[in-house]
Order: C-alpha cells, then structure tokens, then sequence
C-alpha cells in the first residue's frame, strides 16, 4: 500500500471523526486551533479571533492560573 493511500485512509478516518465530533460544523481555522497546540502560517489576530469563536461556542474554555491557556471543554 503507498504513502498516499495510507493517508488517505487516514485522512478519511479523521474526517470522520471530525463528523461525530460535530467539528465540521465550524470553520477549518477554528477546527485546526481546536485540534493543534501551534500552529504556523495564520496570523495571530485570526488565532486569537477563533480561539474567541471556540470559548463562544463552548468548545474551550479559558484555562486557570495561566494567561493564554485554554482547555478542551
């Protein structure tokens, strides 16, 4: 089996745990601060704005004691 099928089949499994997990209902930069500690390529105005859309959508919450922290709901 290739590399490619391999991580289709992956990609496949995600998705369809992104399904059950109810996350395609959000936007894909909200779904990739939800899913990764850090992230690259996006500037920080729009992390920090969807981090705000996830706390709104009581996906994360504000975590204590640390400023900048936030944990899965």
């Amino acid at each position: 089996m290739s590399a490619i099928v391999r991580l289709a089949q992956i990609r496949g499994l995600m998705f369809d745990i992104e399904e059950e997990a109810g996350l395609t209902e959000i936007s894909g930069l909200e779904r990739e601060v939800l899913l990764a500690c850090f992230l690259k390529g996006f500037s920080r105005p729009s992390v920090f704005r969807a981090l705000k859309s996830l706390v709104n959508q009581n996906l994360l919450s504000h975590g204590k004691g640390l400023r900048g922290s936030y944990r899965l709901i």
